[in-house]
């Protein structure tokens, strides 16, 4: 089995049930008794030794404590490996352990293999995953433009709604037809998969400066309503008036660039190419005998180049095994499509790792890339040997992409515009990647980059266009936001818990969130701000102590996210801002966890101060190698108090038990 570590060493939400029923307290130590497990475990070592590959390691042990025994040792696959990642190590593992553990097996009569007729049951006709076939010509008023907004047309909307419904994220909200937000109390109902919510973009502002290496936009997205589809059926469910909570997750389906279609499509055979803006019927076989990982809900009907900008993922990068498979398709009659063919076996096995890190990942090359230099595919002497069936099974699902949400939707409904008749809006902080690659090859982030080309509008509906954005919404790592109110409040001393933030980047997205929807409380309460002539930027003791944010960026002119913002609280005694600007420095750079350390009189006083004294929350949001940083720091802060390292980690697990504690990070 394979399991992947999430969050702050968490469990995926997709085990989460199954980990919360492993966990039960009336199962028998004997549950398992008779069964035999080998486990993989996916993290990433920035995380630190304690949450790299937790989750694996915790299923583990509780497999191993219900008499489940494993027959191998515990396989790591860690995100950073160089030359192919989680995959470099997996084929470590597979090879060093398991196959000669599985093959040792069956020479000891253990294991036994599959009679030979149990697998030819259905003849020796290879039987394809996928049957295609053509039943429309494109008309003549159709191209590529078309394809932009194909999934709205009436004739293919209900077979891509069920497409896009398979990238729900499990724990997404369900919304009703006013879109209001779905609770119940049944678990089970929350599990459905829905389909998207649709939005369009009313704000996409530039918040870096323009001679800035970091291309970072504040885009808001008004929600108007969800894609056309059967809603699933929640018995006893009601609705509830904020559309999210603080601190949630919006997941965005992207679209691939009409370019870059048009230049995937220039390197397939003719015979594919030729139908690219025809219907085609998509049928799943059951039972087909070709070996893939890619096991895709493609649209029933569509046309090629619809699906290829809506749902495949051209932008991605292949996996070895991908190029493995592709080297059977390489035309022997072309003068090097035998040459072609060893080199993708080369790049495919485990000892050519070095050779698919230099060529793939380090040059970022993507399926397009792979398929222009491999010409051989597409070589139509003597008949080109991949068919639509044969890239259809190929092609990896475009995966949707998961941003924080920077909005409070408390604050935006206090504000909202009475120009906006129904919906709701969010907010995002999106730094679009893009950038070189070692020999001087251009890549860009595939969503980051989709959302940067949407240009803001006014309208409405979701009726039709290009610029028509699908997302669902799931709670993030900050769902229990402390909100209760002071017996006797004061503006600058408001709820019952302080909240430290400490972010770095767009980290701040969900921080900022978490802010405003304080302030929002604060605001719909009736507290009045108190005036200060306070420094807007260095904060004091003297200030608020209800929120305190920690935010390091590299330059306070070039790229301090919503700095004016931040300004305002500090001026008014409603947020206490501690900064860390790394390039601003005279002397060496300041970082976050530096920045935290030497608050409130220097080793850690501030964080002590905070969390033993006034029993506060603290949220770290940004990347893994800063909040394994501010972590450390947090933890050498209580371990110089509390005595001990184990009593200071014991204290943070209780604080994350109670959602006092919560780390929301990527690599």
């Amino acid at each position: 089995m394979f399991v992947s570590t999430t969050g702050d060493a968490e469990q995926c939400t997709s085990i989460a049930s199954t980990w919360s029923k492993l966990l039960s307290k009336s199962l028998p130590h004997t549950t398992f008794q008779h069964c035999q497990f080998a486990l993989f475990a996916l993290g990433d070592r920035a995380y630190g030794p304690d949450a790299y590959c937790a989750a694996g390691r915790k299923v583990a042990a509780r497999l191993n404590q219900l008499s489940a025994i494993p027959i191998c040792t515990l396989g790591y696959g860690d995100d950073g490996s160089l030359n192919g990642g989680v995959f470099a190590d997996l084929d470590v593992w597979l090879e060093g352990q398991l196959f000669p553990t599985l093959k040792a097996m069956i020479g000891g009569g253990q294991l036994k293999l599959l009679d030979a007729s149990c697998s030819s049951a259905l003849g020796d006709k290879e039987i394809k995953m996928y049957t295609v076939k053509a039943i429309r010509q494109a008309d003549a008023a159709e191209n590529e433009n078309v394809a932009l907004h194909e999934w709205q047309n009436e004739r293919y909307q209900q077979h891509y709604a069920n497409c896009f419904k398979h990238s729900c994220p499990t724990t997404a909200y369900q919304y009703n037809g006013d879109i209001k937000r779905r609770i119940t109390s049944n678990a089970n109902q929350l599990d459905c998969k829905t389909h998207p919510l649709l939005g369009r973009v009313s704000v996409n502002n530039r918040i870096t400066a323009d001679d800035w290496i970091q291309n970072t936009r504040h885009i808001r997205i008004n929600v108007l309503s969800s894609m056309k589809g059967d809603a699933p059926t929640l018995s006893g469910a009601s609705v509830t008036e904020l559309p999210y909570q603080a601190g949630d997750v919006a997941t965005i389906l992207p679209s691939n660039p009409s370019s870059l279609v048009s230049r995937f499509l220039s390197v397939l055979p003719t015979a594919i190419r030729s139908i690219a803006d025809g219907t085609i019927h998509i049928q799943y076989n059951q039972h087909h005998t070709q070996t893939s990982m890619n096991n895709h809900p493609w649209p029933q009907y569509c046309t090629l180049r619809g699906l290829l900008t809506h749902c495949a993922d051209i932008q991605s990068l292949p996996e070895r095994e991908d190029l493995f498979a592709l080297s059977s398709f390489c035309n022997p009659n072309h003068e090097d499509g035998n040459d072609h063919r060893e080199k993708l076996i080369s790049l495919s096995e485990t000892s050519g790792a070095a050779l698919y890190g230099d060529y793939i990942i380090r040059e970022k090359r993507n399926w397009v890339d792979v398929l222009y230099d491999f010409d051989s595919i597409r070589f139509e002497e003597g008949g080109a040997k991949l068919t639509l069936e044969d890239l259809l099974s190929l092609l990896p699902s475009l995966a949707p992409r998961h941003f924080s949400i920077a909005s409070s939707p408390s604050f935006i409904q206090m504000n909202r515009s009475p120009t906006v008749s129904n919906g709701f809006a969010l907010e995002l902080c999106v730094a679009v990647v893009e950038g070189s690659t070692p020999f001087g090859r251009p890549y860009t982030g595939c969503c980051s980059k989709y959302l940067e080309s949407i240009s803001p509008c006014s309208d409405q509906t979701t009726s039709d266009g290009s610029d028509i954005v699908r997302l669902w919404i799931h709670p993030g790592s900050f769902s229990n936001l402390p909100l209760d109110i002071r017996e006797n409040p004061s503006p600058h001393h408001y709820f019952t818990t302080p909240v430290l933030y400490v972010g770095a980047g767009t980290g701040i997205a969900p921080l900022r969130s978490l802010i405003l929807e304080r302030e929002a409380i604060m605001m719909q309460n009736g507290a009045t701000s108190i005036s200060s002539s306070a420094t807007t930027v260095e904060g004091n003791r003297d200030g608020n102590d209800d929120n305190i944010l920690v935010f390091g960026c590299r330059s306070k002119a070039k790229d301090y996210y919503y700095g004016e913002e931040w300004e305002e609280f500090v001026k008014t005694k409603r947020l206490r801002i501690i900064p860390a600007f790394s390039r601003d420095q005279k002397v060496g750079k300041l970082y976050v966890q530096r920045a935290l350390r030497e608050a409130g009189g220097g080793s850690g006083e501030l964080i002590v101060q905070h969390i033993l004294e006034h029993n506060g929350a603290v949220y770290i949001a940004g990347g893994s190698k800063m909040a394994r940083a501010v972590k450390d720091e947090i933890v050498e802060a209580l371990t110089n108090t509390l005595g001990s390292e184990k009593t200071a980690k014991k204290l943070l697990n209780k604080l994350k038990r109670t959602g006092k504690f919560s780390i929301e990070a990527w690599s």
